[in-house]
C-alpha cells in the first residue's frame, strides 16, 4: 500500500512540476506580448492626432435650429408626427409611386452575347 501512496505523491509533485514550468513559460510568452502591446500602442498613439475626445459642451439656451413640437399626450404625439411628416414630405420629390409598365414586346438594346453551349441548350429546349 505504501508503495501506491509513494508512486502517486511521486505523481502529483510531477504533475505540479510541469504545472508550475507551464505557468513560468506562459507568464514569459505574456510578458513578450506585453511588451510589444505597448510598443505597438506607443506607436499608434504618436501617430494618432491629437483630437479631443470629447464633444463640445452644448449650450441648452439656444434655440434649436428646427423645433420639434413638444408631446405632453396622445394628441402631442399626433401633432409632432403630422409636423414631422409634412416636412418630410415637402422635402420628398414628386415622383410616382410606382414604376410604369414593361414593354415585354420590344427588343433588348443591348442583349448579353450567349455562349455556345447556351444557345445549343436554348435551341434544344426551345417549346418552337
Amino acid at each position: 500500500m505504501s508503495a501506491r501512496v509513494s508512486m502517486m505523491k511521486g505523481i502529483v509533485v510531477a504533475a505540479a512540476l510541469a504545472a508550475c514550468a507551464a505557468g513560468v513559460t506562459q507568464a514569459a510568452d505574456n510578458s513578450a506580448r506585453a511588451r510589444d502591446f505597448a510598443t505597438q500602442n506607443q506607436y499608434l498613439q504618436d501617430e494618432s492626432t491629437n483630437m479631443p475626445h470629447e464633444s463640445p459642451r452644448v449650450d441648452r439656451s439656444v434655440a434649436p435650429a428646427d423645433p420639434v413640437p413638444e408631446a405632453s399626450a396622445y394628441g402631442g404625439e399626433r401633432a409632432r408626427f403630422r409636423a414631422m411628416d409634412q416636412q418630410l414630405q415637402a422635402e420628398s420629390t414628386g415622383l410616382p409611386a410606382g414604376s410604369p409598365p414593361v414593354d415585354k414586346s420590344a427588343v433588348n438594346a443591348d442583349p448579353a452575347p450567349r455562349g455556345v453551349a447556351e444557345e445549343r441548350f436554348l435551341q434544344q429546349n426551345s417549346t418552337k
